[in-house]
């Protein structure tokens, strides 16, 4: 069985008949005459379909069902499930399925996903895109970090009000900086030890190919007098330095396996764009995972917008992002650079107030980047339309596009002219993509430590805002102030950013986000994440037995 004869079938269907043309069968699989007839001598061998050819003019060649196709099709569907991967079957919804049978397909996928008792306990999970990298060094990427943090241990950790130790089990400052001290017995999941070495290793790779040179900077270099042992040179306090190497992009991998093999709770034992599979470590530095597998499969958007609203899906959680959606100027590329006139006269044709008006997962009106700080900042006078045509790139996911189409009404009830277009994910912080566009809509998801978030989307290779910004002279300026000041007054600085950014119009927040989590309700409570993603490390469910 393949999709061209399951959307020959369900032209069929449609037409009321039970044959079709060859030159119908060819016009809707999009294939050659040859490929459609090569095709048709298998099916006929499975007895699935009749071919006449046409003999003499008038007189067209014939593909006829048999009477029994839709049982034979739907007792395909039934076996090949059962030794049919997730991946496979979730490929399958991409085929023109006459309606009732993509339902049928979709049941039993759906009746897959969750919690899986066999030999093993799975949690089976889907996902409505390809993963980027898990590399440390390369996450911007919220499903991304939340799932590095499964592979890869670090040697402090951060629980949003203290710094608890991890691989290190003890710092201590020297004339030179600090000293930290590793956990013996520790093993990769490929079964080496973890050494200082690998933390020299890792920490140095960071600071020599890391892209976010300037929140690592203060670490002048990293050595080790010891196995066991390992050096940090660096004139900064101790507050700063535990938060940093707390950081994702700290997370400590092993030589020649970047981005694949570490020491967390979970280990990466498959990964392509239909799926990805982590294990249980069975010797990790925290306890052993109650599952033992999780696994995320490919998914449509809208079969997952489906699944996840299921009746079973009783259990619902509401995560309030730290962060914002917002609009930038591409200060790099665009002719906006130099007209602060028309970045203002945009800044002020914005009304946030109908953004979340539009609901979903629009939770309030943002002026900055911390929600629980949003307060309004001072916009300079009226600006100058420009005749000039905007460029404003978006996501392609619905509610960017909403987003986007509201932005290009507001700004051409203004007055100006503007062209949208989307840009994918992994294009973001491509210099093709940025060279055509004059405004972004974005969104920033902060991590746990705030504080050391924002300074990082601010002056990362990684964060648009930090790409297209984070060289000019008065920006650089403010943020070198950080590193001059005590952490505690730090939320000063913050606001001192923010005012910065939407005066010089730069950038315009546009609300925080609440989003709605479902889980079903065999899960009882779920452990989240400051993502909204669940802890695997700390699931587990009780099936009914």
């Amino acid at each position: 069985m393949n999709a061209k004869l399951v959307a020959i079938y369900r032209r069929a269907l449609e037409q009321n008949k039970v044959e079709l043309t060859l030159r119908e069968a060819v016009d809707t699989v999009g294939y050659s005459e040859k490929q459609v007839k090569r095709d048709m001598k298998m099916w006929e061998t499975f007895g699935w379909v009749e071919y006449r050819p046409g003999k003499g003019r008038g007189h067209e060649s014939v593909l006829r069902f048999q009477p029994e196709f839709d049982r034979t099709l739907r007792a395909w569907i039934d076996e090949s499930f059962v030794q049919a991967s997730m991946a496979d079957a979730a490929k399958w919804l991409e085929w023109d399925w006459p309606p009732a049978l993509r339902e049928v397909i979709q049941a039993l996928i759906w009746s897959r996903f969750g919690f899986e008792q066999t030999e093993e306990d799975r949690f089976i999970f889907p996902r409505t895109r390809a993963l980027e990298s898990l590399d440390p060094l390369d996450i911007h990427i919220a499903m991304e970090a939340s799932l590095s943090r499964h592979v890869f241990d670090r040697l402090f950790e951060w629980d949003g009000t203290t710094v608890q130790s991890s691989l290190a089990h003890y710092i201590e400052e020297t004339p030179f900086g600090f000293r930290c001290y590793i956990r013996k017995g520790v093993t990769f999941h490929n079964g080496v030890t973890l050494s200082a070495k690998d933390v020299v290793y890792s920490l140095n790779r960071l600071l020599d190919h890391g892209k976010q040179v300037w929140l690592f900077a203060p670490i002048e270099r990293v050595e080790s007098p010891a196995p066991y042992v390992i050096d940090l040179h660096t004139k900064a306090h101790m507050a700063y330095i535990e938060r940093l190497l707390a950081q994702t992009p700290a997370s400590i991998t092993y030589q020649g396996a970047e981005g694949v093999v570490g020491t967390g709770p979970f280990k990466l034992e498959q990964t392509s764009e239909e799926v990805v599979r982590l294990r249980a470590f069975e010797r990790g530095l925290r306890p052993r995972p109650s599952l033992d597998v999780v696994e995320f499969v490919t998914f449509s958007e809208t079969d997952y917008a489906k699944w996840s609203t299921r009746d079973d899906h009783s259990l619902v959680k509401w995560i309030a992002e730290a962060g914002a959606r917002y609009l930038v100027f591409n200060m790099r590329q665009s002719w906006l650079k130099d007209d602060a006139p028309a970045r203002h006269a945009i800044q002020r044709a914005i009304q946030k107030e109908a953004f979340v008006e539009m609901g979903g997962e629009r939770h309030q009106v943002a002026h900055g980047f911390f929600p629980e700080m949003s307060r309004p900042v001072h916009v300079p006078g009226e600006g100058t339309i420009c005749q000039r045509p905007l460029r404003l790139l978006h996501l392609p996911f619905e509610v960017a596009a909403q987003d986007a189409a509201l932005v290009a009404t507001q700004l051409r009830t203004a007055g100006f002219t503007v062209e949208t277009d989307t840009y994918t994910i992994g294009s973001l912080l491509q210099d093709e993509t940025l060279c055509r566009a004059d405004l972004i809509l974005c969104g920033e998801m902060m991590s746990e430590d705030l504080d050391l978030a924002f300074l990082a989307f601010l002056t990362s290779e990684l964060s648009l805002v930090g790409k297209l910004l984070a060289n000019g002279v008065e920006l650089r300026a403010m943020m070198d102030r950080y590193q001059q000041t005590d952490m505690s007054a730090w939320s000063m600085l913050h606001r001192e950013v923010e005012r910065y950014l939407t005066e010089e119009a730069l950038v315009i927040p546009l609300y925080h986000v609440a989003r709605e989590r479902r889980f079903p309700s065999f899960f009882g409570d779920v452990p989240l994440d400051v993502f909204g993603h669940p802890r695997y490390d700390q699931l587990w469910i009780r099936p009914s037995v």
